[in-house]
């Protein structure tokens, strides 16, 4: 004999934690119900009901988020390394969130954080206190962000870092712009124009003029 389904419980309105009931989005075969909440903090997220009414899911994610806040507050970790926790919180919004302007080139790339920065208080311990004038840079700019492949670096290293920098003569604009004195826009400027190298670098002001027939 065909084993029939549970009735259906409506748990519409009802609050576990943080999370107020909106509707069931999904139920399979097996009798799993997926429900979607509105949290506390004004989150929307589908969690399962079973986790959510056996108190094992209490938000959508925000409170081991403040967990994780109020751990590093308590510590005076933020408090003491301000710098430090701007690259961190960066970083992680970078690779993160959708709606950060950066999102593209880093999480829209499937640029990611490890699980072990996930701690500020870890990150810390890993690249240590930020110098003045320098940011978190990646040696291998396709890769992850991770203790390997991390540092603290000045603006002109990160500027031959770029995965978008050109190589001409097997060195970066920004190398080349250093050696010859010449700005880097100014060198890519000429170079897109059809310059040839030796044009480019040159520190005259000058325009070629190309004849036409």
């Amino acid at each position: 004999m065909k084993k029939r389904n549970r009735s259906l419980k409506d748990y519409t309105g009802q609050k576990f934690g943080r999370l107020t009931a909106i509707a069931l989005v999904y139920r399979d075969k097996k009798n799993n119900h997926l429900w979607a909440f509105k949290c506390d903090c004004g989150a929307t997220a589908n969690k399962r009901i079973k986790s959510v009414r056996e108190g094992h899911t209490s938000s959508c994610g925000c409170l081991q988020k403040e967990a994780l806040v109020h751990r590093n507050t308590r510590h005076g970790l933020i408090a003491q390394m301000r710098p430090e926790y701007r690259s961190w919180r960066d970083m992680r919004a970078r690779c993160n969130n959708p709606n950060n302007s950066d999102y593209a080139n880093y999480g829209g790339r499937r640029i990611s954080v490890c699980e072990r920065w996930n701690d500020f208080a870890k990150f810390v311990e890993d690249m240590g206190p930020r110098t003045v004038g320098m940011t978190l840079d990646r040696i291998d700019p396709n890769g992850n962000y991770e203790p390997a492949n991390c540092r603290w670096a000045d603006a002109k290293t990160q500027a031959n870092n770029k995965r978008t920098n050109r190589i001409v003569g097997g060195k970066t604009l920004q190398q080349i712009s250093d050696e010859c004195g010449v700005g880097r826009a100014t060198v890519a400027y000429r170079l897109c124009q059809g310059y040839s190298v030796s044009e480019a670098l040159a520190q005259e002001d000058f325009r070629r003029v190309i004849s036409r027939h």
